[in-house]
């Protein structure tokens, strides 16, 4: 199977003049991280409703800005440029309410200003946003997971089964969960099985496509793991 198309190769083909395969491409780049950005954006303290506007407004600067053009694999993973890019944002927004306070004009928030070497301090910022990311990977794995229960009539064993998956709750005892399935316990077991093997395959699937090359995919997993586990998130 070939790897999937990564963040940085979507970006290559962005830049490519008069190429509307590769806007497109952009745009679902952006689309997969939408619900990171607003969700952190609600960690910050901004309402449902203007966490909503907000990020619409950050990636139409975006996609309508020249600022994506600076993102470099040799610098990061796209995410943390993407954050960068965000913090930009927030920090000029303080700045112009600050200045309409004091009556006072300030430039039209623009991400052109993000210079090549302007590196933020993100350590809070980039955990807060990684989990958030982290979060999105798993419900979007455990999502095409569930589109194939759906897909194969099988949706009456998917509230049973997915409690079985990580992140899903407490697990209930196997006897129990067969017993509402009404099949063995070996069967259950199989099922069982087969469900997180399915998932940690979509996992990976979906991971895949967040890295810039097929042998990072491990590493973004263990680490995936490691901000998801960090105080009980």
């Amino acid at each position: 199977m070939a790897f999937p198309t990564t963040n940085w190769n979507l970006l290559a083909a962005a830049t490519l003049d008069g190429d509307p395969a590769g806007r497109a491409a952009l745009e679902r780049l952006c689309q997969s991280y939408y619900a990171p950005i607003r969700n952190f954006l609600r960690s910050r303290g901004f309402s449902e409703e203007r966490a909503a506007d907000a990020t619409q407004e950050f990636f139409h600067e975006l996609l309508t800005s020249r600022a994506w053009k600076r993102a470099d694999s040799a610098r990061g993973r796209f995410r943390t440029f993407l954050l960068g890019a965000l913090m930009h944002v927030l920090t000029r927004e303080q700045a112009r309410h600050a200045a309409e306070k004091r009556g006072s004009g300030i430039a039209p928030l623009s991400l052109d200003a993000i210079g090549e070497g302007a590196d933020l301090e993100l350590t809070e910022d980039s955990t807060a946003f990684d989990r958030e990311w982290a979060r999105q990977l798993m419900a979007a794995a455990m999502a095409a997971v569930k589109r194939d229960f759906t897909d194969a009539g099988r949706d009456g064993e998917w509230p049973v089964l997915v409690q079985f998956l990580p992140g899903a709750g407490e697990t209930p005892p196997y006897e129990e969960a067969a017993a509402r399935l009404g099949i063995s316990f070996s069967a259950l077991k199989k099922s069982v099985h087969r469900l997180r093997q399915k998932f940690r395959d979509e996992l990976r699937a979906t991971t895949a496509r967040t890295v810039s090359a097929a042998h990072e995919i491990d590493d973004e997993l263990a680490y995936l793991h490691r901000i998801l586990s960090a105080r009980g998130s």
